[in-house]
């Protein structure tokens, strides 16, 4: 038997062995739902159920529920369609929008498609065990809490186009919450032109309890922390507009995620911090597959506009909004 280079490679080999695993079960599936006259795909059967149970979704709600990317979910339900297994609807409220739900095609063969998956998990336990299941759970888990990039700059002191061990970016901890809400509130008061707490007292209570916004669906409070401990900045990603909490209409886009209340330590201007933690949000917004990134920023942040513009952003007027006699300005990031 030819040996497998992958053995020779041991744990290098970890990422290819998934792929490579992952590629023989498809291609395994694929082959008997030719030998039993099944005219479906592998990964067809969660969407199949999603919609079972929910009803009718949007392809962003399918992408979210399943955290699969957009452009992968547009394919696999674009192919259920031309197989005559989807009907799509147009939101009246939003001609944008369309709901995606079972065929009576689908309705007919599901009970025949549930039995075939009921048998395919039979073999599946045969050579899976809960043990290995729980383990890939935990694996998701851990890279949900914290990127790979976030992991190899804490083990390794370094961060993507930042001085070598001055920080890493990760979620925060609860322990922490307080600590970066206190930052938010220093460095918000300290901006010129920018209202004070008894201007927006409701402003600034949200910026002390900083991390009562991760309560948000799928939203993260990110800080940059130094390799003693220390808060040096901080910021909150939201993988779902709805829960952004801007004036405005950012809350109705779709396929977006955005972010709000970036904030960097005085002391630590100058490292990079900023543009890390942006840069950490538009890794996790091309991660969930979704299409731009949204922000808004004021005049009295000359510093983040510029660097914002810099990086990619582009002004986008509809975003705009009145916080109070503020005026808050929108952007964009295509991704």
């Amino acid at each position: 038997m030819q040996e497998d280079f992958l053995d020779d490679l041991g744990d290098l080999g970890f990422t290819a062995r998934f792929k490579r695993i992952s590629d023989t079960l498809v291609y395994s599936a694929r082959e008997h739902y030719k030998q039993i006259n099944i005219g479906i795909e592998p990964n067809w059967h969660l969407i199949f159920l999603l919609l079972k149970k929910e009803g009718q979704l949007t392809v962003t709600d399918i992408s979210q529920r399943l955290r699969f990317s957009h452009p992968a979910v547009i394919k696999i339900t674009k192919q259920m369609k031309q197989g005559g297994y989807l009907e799509s609807l147009v939101d009246p409220k939003d001609r944008r929008k369309q709901f995606l739900s079972l065929s009576k095609k689908a309705l007919r063969e599901l009970p025949g498609f549930e039995e075939e998956w009921a048998n395919i998990l039979g073999v599946i336990r045969g050579f899976v065990d809960d043990a290995l299941l729980q383990g890939l759970y935990r694996l998701e888990q851990n890279l949900n809490e914290k990127s790979f990039t976030s992991r190899y700059a804490e083990r390794y002191g370094k961060q993507r186009a930042s001085p070598p061990g001055k920080f890493t970016i990760r979620n925060a901890k609860p322990s922490e919450f307080g600590a970066v809400g206190k930052l938010m509130v220093q460095v918000y008061s300290r901006l010129d032109g920018f209202p004070d707490r008894h201007e927006q007292p409701e402003y600034y209570e949200m910026l002390a309890n900083i991390g009562s916004l991760t309560k948000k669906p799928r939203a993260a409070l990110l800080v940059a922390v130094a390799p003693r401990g220390e808060i040096l900045g901080g910021v909150v990603y939201f993988g779902d507009m709805q829960y952004y909490g801007s004036g405005g209409t950012a809350t109705l886009e779709k396929d977006a995620s955005g972010f709000r209340l970036l904030a960097v330590d005085h002391k630590a201007r100058g490292l990079g911090i900023g543009k890390q933690l942006t840069q950490e949000c538009i890794e996790r917004t091309k991660a969930s597959g979704r299409s731009q990134l949204i922000i808004h920023t004021t005049k009295a942040m000359q510093t983040a506009w510029k660097m914002y513009e810099n990086m990619g952003f582009k002004r986008s007027g509809d975003l705009d909004f009145m916080q109070g006699d503020l005026p808050v300005f929108g952007f964009r990031m295509p991704l």
